[in-house]
């Protein structure tokens, strides 16, 4: 397992402030800072946009172009419906990128959560856009049984819809119908993350999260392909994380020579905010591993 690096001693403290970049629509909505290939992808987790990844990555744009996408009906993208499972949801990052004219070398890929599954996803049906990924908080599963145990220590919604899909889907229907009501809910539920963060959570429809949900991350599916990849992927993940099966995480790292894990000590599931320089630490030492020269 791969060391873990300095890390902030308030472990659980979000500091976040709003990303740089230009704005567009190109098969997703996106952010794009910086110019030129090879690029580094951001996909940010389930209940969340690319603006979860804040001003403390915009240096990831320094060598090369910096590509934030909002997954297929969340955030941005929230109007995008061209289907939520895994396929779909890889081959829109993979059009956004060639619309965006960078597929002509592969990308660096750092993933949160359910970004990481879309990440190993474009890794297996795009293999010339992915070099290497860097996986934060990966919910990979022995199994579906396996899946919902774990995500039963998730946030409310989700363990709600594991427990009760129907009732799942009203509570979600009457928020999309209030969507102030559910932007000051969100604040009041995860009252540590950014006003900006806290209304993202609620900027999705039914169909995107409980389709995305059940098809990418209960169906525990990724796991499966990591025979066909043979890209360095480092998982990183938090000693109190809940969400992740760690014991799972060690058995793949030790079965695949291209996995590598870290497990961070103290830190929960929300990585990418609580220590934000130790993720592009990772990201910028995975490009350095490909051949991305970054330099700090």
């Amino acid at each position: 397992m791969g060391a873990a690096p300095r890390l902030a001693r308030l472990s659980g403290r979000i500091t976040w402030a709003p990303p740089a970049g230009r704005s567009g629509m190109a098969g997703l909505a996106y952010r794009l800072e910086g110019h030129g290939v090879p690029a580094t992808v951001l996909v940010h987790g389930l209940f969340a946009s690319g603006r979860y990844w804040g001003k403390a990555y915009d240096g990831l744009a320094r060598d090369s172009a910096l590509v934030v996408p909002d997954l297929a009906g969340f955030g941005r993208s929230v109007e995008v419906v061209d289907g939520f499972g895994p396929e779909a949801h890889a081959d829109l990052v993979a059009r956004t990128l060639g619309e965006l004219g960078l597929t002509a070398r592969p990308a660096v890929i750092g993933a949160h959560s359910l970004g990481c599954l879309v990440a190993i996803e474009l890794a297996r049906r795009h293999p010339h856009l992915v070099a290497g990924i860097v996986a934060f908080s990966p919910p990979l599963y022995d199994g579906e049984a396996a899946a919902r145990r774990h995500l039963r220590g998730a946030n409310p919604l989700i363990r709600l819809f594991i427990a009760n899909p129907s009732l799942s889907e009203a509570v979600c229907d009457w928020m999309c119908e209030h969507p102030r009501f559910a932007g000051r809910l969100g604040r009041v539920l995860r009252p540590e993350l950014p006003r900006a963060l806290a209304e993202d959570r609620f900027k999705h429809t039914y169909r995107s999260y409980s389709e995305t949900l059940a098809k990418v991350v209960v169906s525990a599916g990724a796991a499966a392909v990591f025979h066909e990849l043979r890209i360095p992927i480092h998982l990183v993940a938090g000693a109190q994380d809940g969400v992740v099966d760690r014991k799972f995480l060690e058995d793949l790292a030790a079965t695949y020579d291209h996995l590598e894990l870290s497990v961070w000590p103290g830190a929960e599931h929300e990585l990418p905010l609580t220590h934000p320089a130790a993720c592009v630490s990772e990201i910028e030492r995975m490009g350095a591993r490909v051949g991305i020269v970054q330099t700090s």
